[in-house]
């Protein structure tokens, strides 16, 4: 009697989320930070239109009323779309339900700014008479980096870019280390990469994909990891020890250094918790 001899298929490489994350995190971290800060500002400069910039459209609609002032100080005068000018601080004097208020204000005023002493005619809004400026003049001047667009096109919108990038890395590196081909890879150099932290390695290695090709390949591992005190052991001989490599079969230098342990059960690897190439 014959017995059916049935082969029983390799279990499921198990992907821990932390390798995916490490896996080009400079990427995220700058992509993270530039969404979320520039959100954060773009966000502020979207409640601050509701200031200054929708006060001189209020302004300019009117109606206004015009009433003497004085000029206390003068800024310094700075060229903007081809005009000079000057920050002017003034005050003046404005009767309210029958009290006599002392008000200041500022205004940018272009070219010949009013001398300090002199007078000068100040529009203000009869309901807001804290909205005012001087007569000719601007409340605020209309820079490109005051709007919300602008930070979304030059933060948010490049930021999102790295983020795409970093994401595509870590489903790339996924896809090796499910679906990659196993083959055998020795360590050619190891060099430590200089400002970063954690600390990690730059490892060069060699190996032959499924086709018998020559392939050469690096990538950065932590050198407090197991695959990292593997590389720097004292004893440790470049070109010679083997090694685990898993490349993807379509795009084989996609891929990955290993450590033979990684390729253990997690019931027989209990230091699988501390292996930082993601797979048991």
């Amino acid at each position: 009697m014959m017995h059916e001899v049935r082969s029983i298929p390799p279990a499921p490489r198990r992907i821990r989320l932390r390798p995916l994350l490490a896996h080009r995190w400079p990427l995220l971290a700058l992509g993270s930070a530039m969404c979320v800060l520039g959100g954060l500002v773009a966000w502020l400069m979207f409640l601050q239109m509701g200031g200054k910039f929708s006060d001189t459209a209020r302004l300019d609609r009117g109606p206004c009323e015009v009433v003497a002032g004085k000029v206390l100080a003068i800024g310094v005068p700075f060229q903007d779309g081809g005009r000079t000018w000057s920050c002017v601080h003034y005050e003046f004097h404005w009767l309210a339900n029958h009290h006599d208020l002392h008000l200041t204000g500022d205004s940018f005023v272009p070219t010949n700014a009013p001398a300090v002493g002199s007078s000068i005619e100040v529009e203000v809004l009869p309901e807001e008479c804290n909205v005012n400026r001087i007569r000719g003049g601007v409340l605020l001047m209309d820079r490109g980096y005051l709007h919300p667009q602008s930070w979304f096109a030059t933060v948010v919108a490049p930021g999102a870019l790295l983020l795409l990038g970093w994401l595509a890395g870590a489903f790339q590196l996924r896809h090796v280390l499910v679906h990659g081909d196993v083959s055998v890879g020795y360590v050619i150099a190891v060099e430590p990469v200089p400002l970063v932290l954690p600390q990690m390695l730059r490892v060069d290695y060699r190996f032959r994909d499924h086709r018998a090709i020559a392939r050469q390949n690096r990538h950065w591992v932590r050198v407090h990891g197991d695959l990292g005190a593997r590389l720097l052991r004292p004893d440790r001989e470049l070109g010679v020890e083997p090694l685990p490599v898993l490349h993807d079969r379509r795009q084989p230098d996609q891929s990955r250094l290993l450590l033979p342990q990684d390729f253990l059960p997690a019931t027989t690897y209990p230091n699988d918790a501390l292996s930082e190439n993601g797979i048991t």
